[in-house]
């Protein structure tokens, strides 16, 4: 069933696509022509009488492909045969309770009026000033433009889903006006050579002028919408190398670039042969971009083909990337210097292709060699700069951890860790197990900053499949994906909690470690640590019994003027009840319950010799940023320090969400 959805949604694009290219074509392009030419009427009417056929063979196929597609999918939602979709009712409930069958009856309606129009649109008395023309044109383009509804431009939430519905659109009427308009350019080129009027020389010349404008045009809307929309299904590179849905899209893109490039010979070879020729010059031109323009349209369809396929995938955002290559660029390890001047290089390569491939459609190869040349050079060049960035890469390197950093994985991992691990890597992490010792390379200190150096991916491909050529074995066989996500939480939260006892209490800027999320109950509402982040720093505070009740009292005193400043204040007693964090200071609202699994997580924040209680600023992605005990030099921080450091943290950038509205 899919197969037929696709090739469903390929033929009433194409058909639709095909419906605005025919009306733009006569109203942008032709008609101006011969007015201004003054062609025979008779060749302009049998022109017409051609794009007047293709027009009802574009609309019967659009309709019937629509039918195809809503039963299609109908099927497809409900699980049944075409039969049975039909017979209990699955494509009547499709057509009136989705958005699906919403745009499909306004497309059907916007059908039946062109049909209305188009019986008209032939017939001398019906023409009332070319309205009739142009009515055509909006309601095909209407048709066009409802397509975008039925895509995933529609269901990108809030208004970054505006601007990528808009983008939808402008690109389906881009490619109307470009792609559509490749059949009745080409029925006007077959034209050509039937004709003995000689004012048809000026016809071909006006009409390939005008044709290239609608066309420049096009492309560069066509390139916009583009844009947006890679970026919101495939916005990142391992998304578009690393997915079914990225690689096609690549396809596409590459087919595009390919009736560009036919399209740059059109315009900068062959159009300019159009002007003050004699009529065999524009006979045997016309000749020649007939075949180009069929070639486009062959191209055309072919990305057609693709779009039919790519709206029944999710998108590559949506889907792990599977990096095929043996290394990545890791961008961070580059200094603001190397990335600028790679920005340098990178622009001026870009335009150096641009222009070579321009040179070469216009003749100009010696032209086309230098650029090429350009382009080399910024490649050889960039190389250097790059090298440091350089790093291996697995299959997994872009995946998604599908367990939340959060105290519930990291406390499973714990136990999964304690069971699978310690033997080697040692139950403190530091790579002191029982059995290091006999292995012939040492084990990982799993405790180390460089932890971090390698991404979540990285770290699950070697849990997944080991390492150092087997001294490190795979836990594929032993682990499921989610409980290999769980040890890696646990490995990662450990090694966050020793960093962190490496912060003071003067603010860092810098990468930071992370404390995962947990849920807490404060005055008998449940939150969790993430959601109270959303609304600015938070001051964590770890204590052990007995409580340090004067600590929170001043804290209970400044409590108004820390949320003033946006700080707030969430206490946690590792061992110690609520009752005994609350006592002689008035049950401070910022003291809170939690699990013993969150708060055994909660300890690998604090050191033992902390005297007792552990201060952590952080920010609003949940990094540690200042870092304070009892017994530390100059102690915990008085409420005037906190309140700065707080102003100072909140302006401190933080990962946005992705702009897909998800997070990979």
């Amino acid at each position: 069933m899919e197969g037929f959805l696709i090739v469903a949604r390929f033929f009433h694009f194409s058909a639709v696509i095909m419906l605005t290219g025919v009306f733009a074509f006569e109203r942008l392009v032709s008609g101006p022509a011969f007015r201004r030419s003054g062609a025979a009427v008779e060749s302009a009417g049998e022109l017409r009488h051609r794009l007047q056929w293709l027009a009802w063979a574009c609309l019967a196929l659009a309709i019937g492909s629509g039918a195809a597609w809503l039963v299609a999918a109908a099927a497809g939602m409900s699980g049944k045969p075409v039969g049975a979709a039909f017979s209990q009712g699955a494509v009547r409930i499709v057509l009136t309770r989705t958005r699906l069958g919403e745009d499909w009856l306004l497309r059907f309606a916007l059908a039946v009026l062109l049909g209305i129009c188009l019986f008209g649109w032939g017939k001398r008395q019906w023409r009332v000033s070319g309205a009739i023309a142009w009515t055509v044109l909006l309601l095909a383009a209407g048709m066009l433009a409802s397509l975008a509804w039925a895509g995933h431009g529609a269901s990108t939430p809030g208004p970054a889903g505006d601007l990528h519905l808009v983008a939808d659109v402008c690109h389906l009427l881009a490619a109307g006006l470009w792609l559509g308009t490749l059949p009745p350019f080409i029925l006007f080129l077959v034209e050509v050579p039937r004709t003995a009027d000689t004012k048809w020389a000026a016809v071909v010349a006006t009409a390939t002028r005008r044709y290239s404008k609608l066309a420049i045009a096009s492309v560069t809307v066509l390139l916009a919408g583009g844009l947006v929309n890679t970026w919101f299904l495939a916005g990142t590179v391992p998304a578009l190398v690393g997915t079914e849905y990225g690689r096609l899209l690549l396809t596409k893109i590459g087919l595009f670039i390919a009736m560009l490039m036919v399209a740059a010979v059109n315009l900068l070879r062959l159009a300019p042969r159009l002007v003050a020729s004699t009529p065999n010059v524009v006979w045997r031109t016309a000749a020649r971009l007939q075949g180009n323009a069929r070639i486009e349209m062959a191209l055309g369809f072919g990305v057609l083909a693709i779009v039919g396929v790519l709206g029944t995938l999710p998108p590559g955002l949506h889907t792990e990337p599977a990096w095929p290559f043996l290394v990545r660029f890791d961008f961070g390890e580059l200094t603001l210097g190397p990335r600028i001047l790679l920005a340098i290089l990178a622009v001026a390569a870009f335009v150096c292709a641009v222009a070579a491939v321009a040179a070469t459609a216009a003749g100009r190869y010696r032209q086309a060699v230098v650029f090429a040349a350009g382009v080399v050079m910024g490649l050889a060049i960039g190389w250097l700069p790059l090298r440091p960035a350089i790093e291996r890469a697995y299959p997994t390197s872009y995946y998604a951890p599908t367990q939340p950093y959060a105290a519930a994985s990291v406390d499973r991992g714990a136990a999964l860790y304690a069971k699978n691990c310690t033997r080697c890597h040692g139950g403190t992490g530091h790579g002191d197990g029982p059995a290091a010792a006999g292995l012939p390379i040492r084990p990982a200190d799993l405790t180390e900053a460089h932890l971090f150096a390698h991404s979540p991916g990285d770290l699950f491909w070697w849990v997944s499949h080991g390492r150092d050529e087997g001294v490190m074995p795979g836990f594929a066989g032993i682990l499921n994906p989610d409980q290999r996500w769980d040890v890696i939480n646990f490995i990662r939260a450990r090694a966050a909690g020793v960093l962190a006892g490496q912060i003071g209490p003067e603010l860092t800027t810098s990468a930071a470690p992370e404390i995962p999320d947990f849920a807490f109950e404060a005055e008998r509402t449940q939150r969790t640590l993430r959601q109270t982040l959303e609304n600015g720093p938070v001051l964590l505070v770890l204590f052990t019994t007995p409580a340090p009740v004067e600590r929170l009292r001043q804290l209970a005193a400044a409590q108004s003027s820390l949320e003033t400043a946006g700080l707030q204040v969430v206490a946690v007693g590792l061992g110690a009840s609520s009752d005994e964090a609350g006592e002689g200071t008035g049950s401070p609202r910022f003291a809170v319950t939690v699990s013993s699994e969150v708060s055994t997580v909660l300890r690998l924040f604090r050191a033992p010799d902390d005297g007792g209680d552990t201060e952590l600023m952080l920010d609003r992605s949940d990094a540690v940023r200042a870092r304070w005990s009892s017994k530390t030099p100059g102690a915990l921080a008085p409420p005037a320090v906190l309140i700065a450091d707080a102003d100072r943290v909140g302006r401190i950038t933080v990962a946005a969400p992705s702009h897909a509205g998800h997070t990979h």
